[in-house]
């Protein structure tokens, strides 16, 4: 566990793997001014714990993501804080690991007043033991029943329906098969293809799971290839999808790939299954282009400055610090910057992301706790800084809009 306090720069290019030592807010249960304040926070800081992946088979994500949300915190306390206190950012590593993260959280609730968290099945794993505590549970992906979780992204449910809908419509005659990941965002990739099965009369002609560390996918892709599957739509992560890219280049099997919002981003590129992937794949890209022409893209460019390589997952953590501070500011608005009153204050927060994205409204339902219910879609594209090239700007189809979140 390592608290981050470091130069935006420097921390960008290490990606979020180098860190020096803060000391950690105490936890309270008091009030400043009338205003209730509770674990983590002090008169000069609000401690948010990031629970992500650094050196485990979702790293080439999760530590994109911690340099954007780590870049995103020195912006801010560069620029005053968030009512006089500054943000103290503690990082740990559950290397993709479900009870390491939980043991992690475990160690740090009583020093935090919110957390960000990155990867699905650790996510998952925790949800109990932050609904207990009610702690902000700022997820990448999500949300879930738990009225303390919130999604900074378009939910995999959505991103799935927004995608194979705009197959569907280039090609009716698509022959679609899934490999899905056997967690939680795999029952919520199944979500989105059955929903766009009700709206479109679209038949699946093969399913085949697949465990979040598996590195062989290979009887998961022949399995497609003898159902005869054309699109095969990979609701797997980062690891899960090198495999199965790689095994359907191994096998000769030329089937058009999709990642809706699971596992693509520039660095796989650089890996041997790069090529196959600029051939072969469509990927939703729902998180801010690098290229964009926004006053949110001004402010991050010039924020992180022109040695950053770019990365679109990056966005996606400048992203989470935005949000979470429109959530903080929201409840010292207020009143109350407790754990409790910090979730309270998400349920009816909206964050302006200055073009970024569509603007983001939370509510209180689980189908409200999701920003969105548009994607972008994009090609694999080396030559781009992104690594995509934008094929369909932000648009909600039918089935996106009919799915509901569980």
């Amino acid at each position: 566990m390592r608290h981050t306090r470091r130069p935006l720069i420097a921390g960008l290019i290490a990606l979020g793997l180098a860190t020096s030592a803060a000391c950690a807010a105490a936890p309270g249960d008091g009030s400043d001014g009338g205003l209730a304040t509770g674990n983590g926070v002090t008169d000069d800081t609000i401690t948010v714990l990031s629970l992500t992946d650094l050196s485990g088979p979702a790293a080439s994500g999760g530590k994109p993501a911690q340099a954007g949300l780590e870049a995103y915190v020195e912006y801010l306390n560069s620029n005053g804080g968030i009512d006089g206190r500054e943000i103290e950012l503690i990082t740990s590593d559950h290397q993709y690991n479900p009870q390491m993260a939980v043991q992690q959280y475990r160690a740090a609730k009583n020093d935090i007043a919110a957390l960000v968290t990155y990867g699905t099945p650790t996510t998952d794993a925790i949800r109990p033991f932050t609904a207990d505590d009610q702690v902000l549970s700022l997820g990448f992906k999500g949300p879930y029943q738990e009225d303390n979780t919130f999604s900074q992204g378009t939910a995999f449910e959505v991103d799935t329906a927004n995608l194979l809908t705009h197959v569907l419509e280039e090609d009716p005659e698509a022959k679609v098969g899934v490999i899905y990941q056997a967690d939680a965002m795999g029952d919520a990739i199944l979500r989105g293809v059955e929903a766009v099965s009700e709206v479109t009369g679209m038949e699946v002609v093969a399913e085949a799971s697949a465990d979040a560390t598996a590195g062989d996918l290979t009887a998961q892709v022949t399995a497609m290839r003898r159902a005869g599957a054309d699109t095969v739509l990979l609701g797997i992560g980062p690891g899960g999808t090198i495999a199965a890219v790689g095994a359907a280049s191994s096998l000769g099997y030329d089937a058009q790939l999709l990642s809706p919002g699971t596992a693509y981003n520039r660095a796989l590129l650089d890996l041997p299954v790069g090529p196959a992937m600029e051939e072969n794949m469509i990927v939703s890209c729902s998180y801010p282009l690098w290229d964009a022409e926004s006053e949110g893209n001004t402010t991050f460019h010039e924020a992180l400055g022109d040695d950053v390589e770019p990365q679109g997952t990056i966005v996606l953590g400048w992203m989470a610090g935005m949000i979470l501070e429109g959530v903080i500011r929201q409840a010292i608005e207020d009143g109350d910057v407790t754990p409790a009153g910090i979730v309270a204050a998400a349920q009816h927060t909206t964050v302006s992301t200055d073009g970024l994205t569509p603007d983001i409204t939370y509510g209180e339902g689980i189908n409200e706790r999701t920003p969105f219910r548009e994607s972008q879609l994009c090609s694999v594209n080396r030559d781009e800084d992104d690594g995509v090239t934008q094929l369909v700007d932000w648009f909600e189809s039918e089935a996106a809009g009919a799915v509901e979140l569980q």
